[in-house]
């Protein structure tokens, strides 16, 4: 990258001195110098050649002396470095110079070996300079963009909010649709509450938030609050208690602030605590409210704590996503909490410790109580939506369902989300769900579904290792998997393929999308199950273990093939071969194949048959060959399947 120079000096004979001294890298387009006499017409090139790095100035020039240029930089171009040239003796002038901003001086007569390491040091100073200023206004460009969308986003999310709020208080709303709309309802509240703190974060940043007090009854409005909060607490079967001994009467305080603290910290307190407790308490030394909030949940590692309030930080940025999040809950009771004068701190240890594992936050923010005796009550507008219980969810399923419908696993660890495609899959297939990756494997193994559809990122095991064990296990490598996952990156869509992945679709999904491409893998299934069949059924076909591509099923023919004249032979045998239960044999059989393991056995001896047959044995030798204790037996069974006896089929 060249770097150009200007060089302003009264001096002519400067030029040919400093062409000579950097011809080489004049040559190469290393520097480019540009020559001037005074500083009023350094001003003019600068003006119009804004991408000058470096300025070398004299002190005393003609018209404009260097001391003047250099006070007139910074108002030009505040990113170029100047480097004074003066003579000696000249120290009252470098002084001033660099006390108006000059980077580095040098003196006459030049010394070129001092002044190439001056100007090296100089370039990457100026370097960092403007790459600092790039950076900076991407990063301001970015922020505009980012507080414009968010704030362009909540007049759409309003326009479904408000439409959804009238039509579920319409009366006699069936309840499908009040279930499927209050799902609506919640998560385009939680997601217009994401923009909201977005936008609280950027005004707090920009010190554009006001404090907005209000007198009243500080110690009800944080009961208010915490009463919100139990029904969630309820469905988890965690106990949340509150305690205070805040004097009765009235304060002034910042109720919205306020809320938006006690809201993040008990969203993250249910949200990381499955049992035990979660516990408030609002106590007060001199002058100050201490507000604490502890859970005894899964804690947080002593090497995360330093972060947990920067923007975006998650404790979990795993694929696994044990738990939701976005990062910006904590970061904002921070920023709302040092707004209102306070301070916010936190204790943790997770259970590899040893003990109770928890979380204590403690605030502690600026009180003053007010003149009023009669304490007034402040209403509280945060709404908390609590999801709806799975037995709350009701959804239609067909009367003509039979053990021959198609059954469909969902593995998603959104429950609102699981619960969705459960609904609208139930009315055609039989669905089984669960919760996340580790459970899906144990459900895929008792009950062999055909399809599973499945999240990418979840606890325990996720969409990638899910899939990775189906497909290693030869009960399960059978199954069509269909992963739905909120990822679009091509990397994680080539990845779910090359694993094994059947279709891979992106969140937010169409369901009618979701509905066709699982009719096609279910209908490419039915056309495998029944090439497989013809393979028994028209004898005129390859035979079986010539095309037979499951691999299972190549291992269930050959056992057959070298114990094809055992008459004993059994189900269960059959199964202790493989490794596996007799009911996953049935099922497995079942799923590939529409036939019972008897079935398929007495199938597979008379498509043999057909084969020592054409190779020249009779009736009697081939049905003992083929496992038959009697050749009656023998006829009858293989007239009914061919619909001609064995010596009609050598005849023909």
């Amino acid at each position: 990258m060249k770097t150009k120079i200007l060089l302003a000096d009264d001096e002519s004979d400067l030029d040919d001195l400093f062409k000579q001294q950097f011809r080489r890298q004049i040559h190469n387009h290393t520097y480019e110098f540009i020559f001037v006499r005074d500083g009023l017409e350094a001003l003019t090139v600068l003006e119009q050649q804004p991408d000058i790095d470096v300025v070398l100035s004299d002190i005393n020039m003609p018209g404009m002396d260097g001391l003047t240029l250099l006070a007139k930089l910074s108002e030009i171009n505040p990113i170029i470095r100047t480097v004074i040239v003066t003579a000696y003796g000249d120290m009252s002038n470098i002084r001033t110079a660099m006390n108006r901003g000059a980077f580095d001086f040098i003196t006459k007569p030049i010394n070129f070996k001092d002044l190439e390491i001056t100007l090296d040091k100089t370039i990457r100073s100026a370097n960092q300079l403007r790459e600092t200023v790039e950076i900076k206004a991407v990063d301001e460009m970015k922020t505009r963009f980012f507080t414009n969308i968010t704030h362009e986003l909540r007049t759409p999310l309003t326009l479904i909010v408000s439409p959804v709020d009238n039509l579920l208080e319409t009366p006699n709303l069936p309840t499908t649709f009040q279930n499927q709309l209050s799902t609506v309802q919640r998560n385009a509240r939680q997601l217009l509450r994401l923009i909201n703190q977005l936008l609280d974060i950027n005004k707090l940043e920009a010190q554009q938030m006001d404090l907005v007090n209000e007198v009243g009854d500080l110690t009800g409005f944080v009961g208010q609050i915490v009463d919100l909060f139990r029904p969630s607490t309820t469905i988890k079967q965690l106990a949340l208690t509150y305690e205070t001994n805040l004097p009765p009467g009235n304060y002034l305080f910042d109720a919205g602030k306020w809320e938006k603290i006690l809201y993040n910290l008990l969203s993250n307190a249910i949200k990381f605590t499955e049992t035990g407790s979660i516990n408030v308490r609002l106590t007060h030394t001199s002058r100050m409210a201490q507000l604490a909030v502890s859970d005894t949940g899964i804690g947080i590692a002593a090497d995360k704590l330093p972060h947990i309030f920067n923007r975006f930080y998650q404790v979990d940025p795993s694929r696994s996503r044990a738990y939701e999040g976005t990062g910006i809950g904590l970061a904002l009771v921070h920023e709302l909490t040092t707004r209102l004068g306070g301070t916010i701190t936190v204790q943790s240890q997770t259970q590899e410790i040893g003990g109770q594992s928890g979380t204590h936050f403690l605030l502690e923010i600026p009180l003053q109580q007010a003149d009023a005796v009669v304490p007034q009550k402040i209403e509280s507008r945060l709404t908390v939506d609590v999801p709806l219980l799975p037995a709350e969810l009701t959804y239609p399923t067909t009367e003509t369902q039979s053990d021959n419908t198609p059954l469909v696993l969902v593995v998603e660890d959104n429950a609102e989300l699981r619960e969705f495609i459960v609904a609208e899959l139930a009315t055609t297939y039989r669905i089984r769900s669960a919760a996340n990756g580790y459970e899906g494997w144990v459900v895929a193994k008792e009950e062999l579904p055909d399809v599973i559809i499945s999240d990418l990122m979840m606890p325990r095991l996720d969409g990638y290792e899910l899939i990775s064990q189906l497909k290693a296990d030869p009960a399960t490598d059978h199954i069509a998997v269909i992963l739905l996952t909120a990822s679009v990156e091509a990397d994680s869509r080539l990845k779910g393929l090359s694993q094994g992945a059947d279709e891979y679709l992106t969140k937010p999904f169409h369901l009618g999308e979701l509905r066709l491409r699982l009719r096609n893998l279910l209908t490419r299934q039915d056309k495998l199950r029944e090439e497989y069949r013809q393979q028994f059924t028209k004898p005129d076909q390859s035979t079986p273990l010539e095309t037979i591509q499951d691999q299972f099923l190549r291992r269930l023919y050959h056992l057959l093939d070298d114990h094809l004249d055992d008459s004993s032979l059994s189900v269960e045998w059959l199964a202790d071969q493989l490794a596996v239960s007799r009911k996953t044999l049935y099922r497995k059989v079942q799923t590939l194949m529409q036939l019972s393991p008897n079935d398929l056995i007495r199938q597979y001896r008379l498509r043999k048959a057909i084969d020592l047959l054409r190779a020249g044995h009779n009736a009697s030798e081939t049905a003992y060959m083929v496992g038959f204790e009697s050749p009656s037996y023998f006829t009858r069974v293989f007239k009914e399947f061919y619909n001609q006896t064995p010596t009609d089929y050598i005849r023909q």
